[in-house]
């Protein structure tokens, strides 16, 4: 046989490259035809080339050396007995599993364009006819085979793209859980608080951060950050724990922002900034403070008289520079008033001709109906937009200014590191009131206290009386204001801007604030007193009684009479002496 195949090869220049068979020295090539003359004319062009060929002589040998051998390449008859190589070719294409691929080239004698057509619908690759060229077979097989092997590294990279695309995906899903469990932190439960947070990604853009005070005023932020995904929402964890920690401290929404702004100008970079406004609901004056930094203009809607107020940034994004004065803008509420809070993303989102949503279909909806406005912007938003695809991160809060309506007392206090054994000590801090024009002192006295003494389950109730207290001295003491200008509503907003500029325009004045705290059985007293240099004032008023008052003032020391063991003023009524006691 020797001889025959040395007569059926000669003649023929069989390509001998050593870069060839170095490249195919690792393939192997599965060779079945009924022709032992074929197979081995078959094996010697091949294996002369580097190739390790193996054969098989029918359907069902080729099928079983093939799940053996796992060859590289398969080269069929197309009649054969038993299974013909269609049908060995369908079977092989079956039994491919995790995307593998392996190249079939069948050998034809025939022009029949029905068996060349069930060739290619089988999955074949290539033909090859008889008699054999060595060098066409070769070119083919090579070429072929080249072909698997970058098919093979796709393949790979592909499987790698796709578990790093897991792994990142699970990645981002636990930071987003972490993320969404940071900012949903606060009081966005309120009765009087809905909102709708539609970000373009898992990670959003715009932020909403909702809380209480010690002093039980309602704190509610809406952000927008530069950009969108997790880019954009970089900022927001810094922001959230910030926010959170100084409102359950008693700060007030300037000293917020103003830290916010700091940590945000220190974090992100040039491009980004934060466009923020900053509402904060006083239950005890009806009163709505809000601080505008960049956002588009709210809306505050009653829906008894219809009247629509427009609420305008007044002030920079967050972020931008290192600091800067901030504007507050106040308004006296009832409960027939609606805040309507907005990012960008719903005036700018986009209809199918590419037309905007825009400022004007929101205020047509509030027009409509004041205290369904929240419903109907989103339904006219969906109907503009349909099917399209989001843009933008979108989001949309509306807060009822009801603050009746609001579980005040149902959010808990951090513990801590836990309550401490009662212990024994004194300290005393004194303000001039240059220094009150700029800071509230309230929070810092505070949790100075926390800090020594541990109180955390008794923070609302310590802040609220020396909150009090500090007001009374602050107000009555030094600046001289009277409360009866409080008696209506529209009488509020005239003394807090008369508080302003006497503010502004005292240049004397102390407030000394001390406290003795001592164990007692089974818990602790504490004595809180508070000296300002004043004239002094009738300190009978702030004893009236809160029973039938619906003005605007007079309830604050009732509700430090209830939380102390003892209240007492003295002297012309710039000193005062309240006792707080606490069982552990």
């Amino acid at each position: 046989m020797t001889a025959v195949i040395t007569a059926a090869t000669e003649g023929m220049d069989i390509p001998t490259d050593a870069g060839q068979s170095a490249a195919a020295a690792a393939a192997r090539v599965l060779i079945a035809d009924d022709s032992l003359l074929q197979r081995q004319m078959l094996q010697e062009m091949l294996g002369s080339a580097g190739y390790r060929v193996v054969s098989a002589c029918d359907g069902p040998d080729a099928l079983e050396l093939y799940r053996r051998e796992q060859p590289e390449l398969v080269i069929l008859d197309i009649v054969m007995p038993s299974l013909t190589g269609i049908d060995v070719a369908r079977e092989i294409r079956r039994s491919e599993i995790d995307g593998g691929f392996v190249p079939i080239i069948f050998i034809t004698g025939m022009d029949d364009e029905g068996y060349l057509q069930q060739c290619v619908e089988v999955g074949g690759d290539d033909f090859i006819r008889k008699p054999f060229n060595p060098v066409l077979l070769q070119a083919k097989v090579g070429s072929l085979l080249r072909f698997r092997r970058l098919y093979e590294e796709q393949l790979e990279q592909k499987r790698c793209l796709h578990k790093f695309q897991q792994t990142a995906a699970q990645e981002q899903e636990v930071a987003a859980a972490m993320y969404n469990n940071i900012l949903h932190a606060g009081f966005l439960e309120a009765p009087n608080l809905r909102y709708s947070l539609s970000p373009m990604a898992l990670f959003n853009g715009d932020v909403l951060l909702s809380a209480k005070s010690p002093g039980n005023q309602l704190y509610c932020l809406l952000g927008d950050f530069t950009g969108h995904g997790i880019s954009a929402s970089v900022g927001a964890g810094p922001a959230a724990e910030i926010f959170y920690g100084m409102v359950q401290k008693g700060f007030g929404p300037v000293e917020i922002l103003h830290e916010i702004n700091r940590k945000l100008h220190k974090l992100l970079p040039v491009n980004m900034f934060l466009a923020a406004s900053l509402a904060t609901l006083n239950p005890e004056a009806w009163t709505l403070t809000m601080i505008t930094c960049g956002l588009p203009d709210h809306y505050l809607v009653n829906r008894a008289s219809g009247v629509i107020r427009t609420i305008s940034s007044s002030n920079l994004p967050l972020g931008i520079s290192a600091s800067f004065a901030l504007q507050e803008q106040h308004f006296e509420v009832t409960g027939d008033d609606f805040l309507y809070l907005f990012t960008d993303g719903v005036i700018e989102a986009e209809n199918s001709q590419g037309e905007q949503f825009g400022a004007g279909r929101v205020a047509d909806c509030l027009a409509r109906d004041g205290a369904a406005g929240f419903d109907l912007i989103q339904q006219e938003l969906q109907r503009h937009c349909r099917d399209l695809q989001q843009q933008d991160d979108i989001s949309l809060v509306a807060l009822q200014c009801d603050v009746e309506r609001v579980p005040w007392k149902a959010v808990q206090q951090e513990s801590g590191q836990g309550e401490l054994l009662p212990m024994a000590w004194k300290s005393a801090m004194e303000f001039h009131v240059s220094t009150l024009r700029h800071v509230n002192p309230v929070p810092i006295m505070v949790n100075s206290l926390m800090e020594v003494q541990g109180l955390q389950r008794h923070r609302e109730s310590i802040f609220v009386i020396i909150s009090e207290l500090f007001a009374n001295a602050l107000e009555h003491g030094l600046l001289h204001l009277d409360s009866k200008l409080k008696e209506i509503s529209e009488g509020f907003m005239q003394y807090f801007q008369l508080r302003e500029e006497r503010l502004r325009e005292a240049d004397d004045g102390r407030i000394k604030v001390s406290f003795d705290h001592r164990p007692v059985d089974n818990g602790g007293r504490l004595v809180i007193r508070v000296q300002d240099s004043g004239k002094g004032f009738d300190s009978s008023q702030v004893f009236s009684r809160i029973d039938g008052n619906t003005g605007y003032f007079g309830r604050g020391i009732q509700l430090v009479r209830k939380l102390c063991a003892e209240v007492e003023y003295s002297g012309d009524g710039n000193r005062v002496k309240a006792v707080y006691e606490w069982q552990i």
